[in-house]
């Protein structure tokens, strides 16, 4: 019985190995169609966006988005009707949707927030999921006449902290725009936490301010630049930011199942997470459901992919998490696709989700 099971299990393998190379002699030689460069709906940059939105417990949230061209942005948000503190202020980076002019902003302390360029003056913000908000409520901004200047308080403010040539820099973690941090309210802590932290001049550790941004003089010249006061110092510590919101490429990037079929994917601590890449070369497709590999190949023209399975490992999987059937069958229903920010979603042909995956 047992070499019953040896052979059984040989058979499999050599039967794996020559489906894996007809796979490989399958792909083409041509290169893969590259994905168009992301269209960016919004001329005429930086510009405010405001609108006073919809609010379950208050008159109304005053709120204005300065986008600007670099790819930073910076909101303020004012509570209407609420006592005092009622205002909220943000800062970080924006990018645009493949397909869709669906606008992502990501900053300090928040999750992803998801608007559709409607006009270059109108943005129309869009729930958690990035889809339509069907209210007779008001949830479109307009581009006012005036740009806002950066003028915020912020708490917590992260960044990473230098003091070299007798100056601090502060570089903030979700936009990373690099600022002068001026010798005022709690800079003296700031500068002696750093210097007793730090294991060589010009090191950048990861700080903690209750801090405001606003245009100060330069340190050289008369010039306005934009600058930090460290109202309050919280922390310092040697570590560094968490990545900033960025832009992901369809290929050659390992992109993690966190959803399928509506129902959120189990993630395992250690061994081969589920998920997909697509190669740029030879339009090819491997991947894993959590347990067994995947291979096969893609093709896409503008948002429409069509995905084409061509062999599997067939190994016992009992580990939470293995979705390899529940995967593979899917696949085969997917006609669409499109990425906001580090978030590839996957359609059918009505446009309904079947697949949400994260760069990580």
């Amino acid at each position: 019985m047992k070499n019953g099971h040896v052979d059984r299990g040989r058979m499999m393998f050599k039967k794996f190995r020559a489906a894996l190379l007809l796979a490989f002699a399958f792909f083409s030689s041509s290169a893969v169609k590259a994905t168009e460069a992301v269209p960016v709906p919004l001329p005429q940059l930086p510009a405010t966006f405001a609108a006073i939105l919809p609010c379950a417990n208050c008159e109304g949230i005053e709120t204005r988005i300065t986008l600007r061209a670099d790819g930073t942005f910076f909101s303020q948000q004012i509570y209407l009707g609420e006592p005092k503190p009622n205002q909220a202020s943000d800062l970080g980076r924006w990018v645009m949707s493949h397909y869709g002019n669906v606008l992502i902003i990501q900053g300090q302390q928040s999750e992803p927030r998801y608007f559709r360029v409607k006009q270059p003056d109108t943005l129309e913000m869009l729930d958690l999921e990035a889809r339509t908000i069907f209210s007779d409520l008001n949830y479109k901004l307009t581009r006012s006449a005036e740009v806002d200047p950066l003028d915020l308080k912020l708490f917590p403010l992260k960044g990473l902290y230098r003091y070299y040539a007798d100056a601090g820099r502060f570089t903030e973690c979700a936009s990373g725009l690099e600022f002068p941090v001026l010798t005022m309210g709690d800079n003296a802590k700031l500068e002696q936490a750093y210097l007793k932290l730090r294991d060589e001049p010009g090191q950048a550790l990861l700080a903690t301010l209750y801090a405001q941004l606003k245009p100060a003089p330069a340190m050289e010249g008369n010039q306005m630049v934009p600058s930090v006061t460290p109202l309050r110092f919280e922390d310092i510590a040697q570590a560094n930011c968490s990545p900033a919101l960025f832009s992901a490429k369809l290929t050659d990037q390992f992109w993690t199942l966190v959803q399928l079929r509506g129902k959120p994917v189990v993630l395992p601590e250690s061994g081969r997470a589920p998920g997909l890449m697509f190669h740029s070369e030879n339009e090819r497709l491997s991947g894993s459901g959590g347990c067994n590999q995947l291979v096969g190949t893609y093709s896409v023209d503008k948002n429409l992919i069509q995905t084409r399975m061509i062999a599997a490992t067939r190994m016992a999987c009992l580990q939470p998490g293995d979705v390899d059937d529940e995967l593979i069958a899917t696949l085969t229903q997917v006609k669409s696709w499109n990425i906001l920010g580090q978030r590839m979603e996957l359609y059918d042909q009505l446009g309904r989700l079947l697949l949400r995956f994260e760069a990580r």
